[in-house]
């Protein structure tokens, strides 16, 4: 009986696998000793076992599967989804249940190019050997038609100075170089014997203001957490804070990928009930892109990338030397 269950546990992945991933290299299921003359199909198939195949399914085929059948439909929302894509999935959500959230929509849908996943992911993962799981399940799973507040990997890059439930403005540094990403060296603990350049990637920049999301697993208090920097705030561009680092300085970054897209959507919902704040000519990039390293200029890159990290480990120790 255990085998018999094993077996069919595995042709039930092996038939949702083709049915909602077109895998048409799967034509036959895996043999089964059957008792009985009745077809197996995942409609005859205990809830249980269903369920199970479910809680596998990225956002994307989850979402689509609601149309397949009343039953599936039904079931879904029963499914033990990973944490984060249950996030995700919750965000989703809040994004449809939004009105007129449509109107957030049209100049991403315009801009939106092709882009490869993967290739992303893998080119981060050749500069670090691990990426904080929200930003990686977001970027592999997520609906590129839902970007939020133009931060995407595939969308534009140049100096946006329109303010709308369309867009933010600033320098969408997320998508600077899609096929080929980029980590920087930041200075955590400036000012200490202990200071030292941990890897992020540059999210985005306005004005004074510098978007970082922490690369680094040595320190798991920074470690997949997005820090908003801002001059404003007594913050520089290319310096975490920590604490300690001045008394009356706060910067409480958000705890991880999915709760800064929260907050981001949260702006987003707030401009859609607005009339547009601002709506200027793009500014494009000057080329090449130069480094005017822990300045506030948001169309320069505030640091330099990872394999320099020596030479901005020497610049944090001798700031008089820049």
């Amino acid at each position: 009986m255990l085998n018999t269950f094993q077996a069919i546990r595995k042709a039930t992945v092996l038939f949702a696998r083709r049915l909602l991933f077109r895998d048409h290299q799967l034509i036959e299921p895996p043999e089964i000793e059957r008792t009985s003359h009745v077809p197996i199909t995942l409609q005859s198939l205990p809830v249980e076992i269903l369920l199970h195949v479910f809680s596998f399914l990225e956002l994307q085929p989850y979402l689509i599967s609601h149309g397949v059948c009343k039953d599936w439909k039904r079931l879904l929302p029963l499914t033990e989804l990973h944490p984060i894509r249950g996030r995700m999935l919750d965000l989703y959500r809040r994004i449809m249940s939004t009105p007129n959230f449509e109107k957030a929509l049209p100049w991403t849908l315009d801009n939106m190019q092709p882009f490869d996943r993967q290739t992303y992911i893998d080119g981060l993962l050749r500069l670090y050997p691990v990426i904080p799981a929200e930003f990686r399940m977001w970027i592999l799973e997520w609906p590129n038609c839902l970007a939020i507040r133009c931060t995407w990997p595939s969308l534009p890059v140049f100096r946006s100075r329109c303010h709308d439930c369309q867009r933010r403005p600033g320098v969408n540094w997320l998508g600077y170089a899609p096929t080929n990403p980029h980590l920087y060296a930041v200075v955590y603990r400036r000012g200490t014997p202990d200071v030292k350049v941990i890897p992020a990637l540059l999210i985005w920049r306005e004005t004074s203001i510098t978007d970082w999301l922490i690369f680094d697993q040595d320190e798991p208090d920074l470690f997949g957490r997005v820090y908003v920097n801002d001059f404003i705030d007594g913050a520089t561009s290319a310096v975490i804070p920590y604490p300690g680092q001045d008394p009356w300085y706060i910067n409480e970054p958000y705890p991880d990928w999915i709760a800064y897209m929260e907050y981001l959507w949260e702006c987003t919902a707030s401009a859609l009930e607005v009339n547009p704040l601002l709506q200027l000519p793009d500014e494009p990039l000057v080329l090449p892109i130069v480094v005017c390293y822990n300045m506030a200029w948001d169309t320069t890159l505030p640091t330099f990338p990872w394999a320099q990290r020596d030479d901005v480990l020497r610049l944090a120790r001798n700031p008089q030397n820049h």
